[in-house]
């Protein structure tokens, strides 16, 4: 069983269908964030989940983004020794599958909201998955000091306060995260990345500004699950010219290097 928080603005914005689909699953969002957050502090029950040939567990209670196509994509891409960058891992779908199906591979899973940072560091820790790095930074197109806010729909936790109360949801507090950029750390000496997913409610164009020299010298494959039509063409304004071509599927892009 699968379930989305519907993303912010897509294409020409959300129907009135749509917003009466999720004010009646409103109640059902809360007391399974509410249930999630629980089993990931108390480290309760971790239930198997599989996810194509591969399996692991998670306390997340539902498989949620398992049947996602551009995991799908990520999964028939990573090759032995392929480094993979989680950008907005959450609670850790993208990496523990990543993991699993891939042990000769290394992850790197950036979240910045501490809560849901120590829910994804549970959840490689259960699997016992020492080839999945977590970091606490937020990533961007400048090093520095940010203000994120948390909400109360973990998914739409961002660095834009709009964003984390959308969809009825609200702001549940702020934190001062630090923020990298991708060509300063992998400058530092981390693996540039093979693959790159981003999924950052918003700050997907910032994400790739900071990573333009990776971008440029180690030509990772790009998947970008977008949450608005803004954000959609300053991807695609970051990408073109490098040299990407760009494949839309249901729910992301593809993006490939040319070469």
């Amino acid at each position: 069983m699968d379930f989305d928080v519907p993303s912010l603005g897509r294409a020409d914005g959300p129907s009135l269908a749509s917003r009466l689909r999720w004010r009646l699953r409103r109640p059902f969002y809360g007391a399974y964030y509410a249930v999630t957050r629980a089993n990931h502090e108390r480290e309760l029950v971790a239930t198997r989940k599989r996810v194509g040939d591969a399996t692991f567990r998670s306390y997340e209670p539902l498989l949620r983004h398992g049947d996602d196509v551009l995991l799908e994509r990520l999964l028939d891409a990573v090759a032995p020794g392929d480094v993979v960058y989680d950008v907005g891992a959450n609670t850790g779908v993208y990496s523990l599958a990543v993991a699993a199906s891939h042990p000769d591979a290394r992850v790197v899973a950036f979240e910045p909201d501490p809560a849901v940072r120590s829910h994804l560091a549970a959840n490689v820790r259960v699997n016992d998955f020492a080839n999945v790095a977590v970091r606490g930074e937020g990533v961007g197109d400048e090093t520095g000091t940010r203000r994120f806010f948390r909400s109360t729909y973990d998914e739409l936790g961002s660095f834009d306060e709009a964003r984390a109360s959308a969809w009825e949801a609200r702001v549940r507090g702020t934190v001062e995260v630090p923020v990298v950029t991708l060509d300063g750390l992998v400058a530092a000496g981390t693996p540039p990345p093979d693959h790159l997913k981003v999924d950052v409610e918003g700050g997907a164009a910032a994400v790739l500004a900071g990573a333009r020299a990776v971008l440029e010298s180690a030509r990772p494959t790009v998947y970008f699950e977008p949450h608005d039509e803004s954000e959609r063409r300053a991807v695609a304004d970051a990408l073109a010219p490098l040299g990407y071509e760009i494949r839309t599927r249901p729910d992301g892009w593809v993006c490939t290097p040319d070469g």
